[in-house]
């Protein structure tokens, strides 16, 4: 959505038009890293030094209630923010926490059970991995680790084990 689009939605929302909210928005639209309000936040204040924390996060709350933006809670620790509100699902890197748009019709059509109780007003598919990049560092470090003192079953060294054992 443009500028233009988002101040007239403000305002069709009955919420006010202010700078901070404007930027906040600008931000989301030029990233898709899914930053937190921290990295909102020193992003914003280097244009608005101004602007507190505390408005960044009652900004990014009230922009996701009023579905100008999306709110994405990776495995339930930090909220971070999407600008993106078209229907899309989410890869997780369960090692740096980067997270990774997926546009897939398939998994908009996905039948959604109705003996649950539940109105269901939307979802989202969440997939939970590791990035290629965190992949080959734990490769790079299983590799370092295997080339050091073998280990034993009972976790010592293996040199060390067998003057350590009790001969009885």
């Amino acid at each position: 959505m443009q500028v233009d689009n988002f101040i007239n939605t403000l305002r069709e929302k009955g919420l006010n038009v202010t700078y901070q909210r404007i930027l906040i928005y600008n931000y989301l639209q030029t990233t898709k890293n899914h930053p937190t309000a921290e990295e909102i936040y020193q992003v914003v204040k280097a244009e608005y030094p101004s602007i507190s924390i505390a408005t960044v996060y009652k900004t990014l709350e009230t922009l996701a209630e009023h579905d100008l933006i999306k709110k994405v809670n990776p495995m339930h620790d930090l909220a971070r923010f999407d600008g993106d509100t078209t229907p899309h699902h989410h890869l997780i890197c369960s090692e740096c926490r980067k997270i990774v748009d997926i546009h897939d019709e398939r998994l908009d059509a996905l039948p959604v059970p109705s003996n649950n109780g539940f109105q269901v007003n939307g979802y989202r598919v969440l997939f939970e991995g590791i990035c290629q990049e965190c992949l080959g560092q734990i490769t790079l470090k299983a590799d370092v680790d295997s080339d050091t003192v073998p280990v034993t079953f009972c976790g010592k060294p293996g040199s060390e084990a067998s003057a350590d054992e009790d001969p009885s």
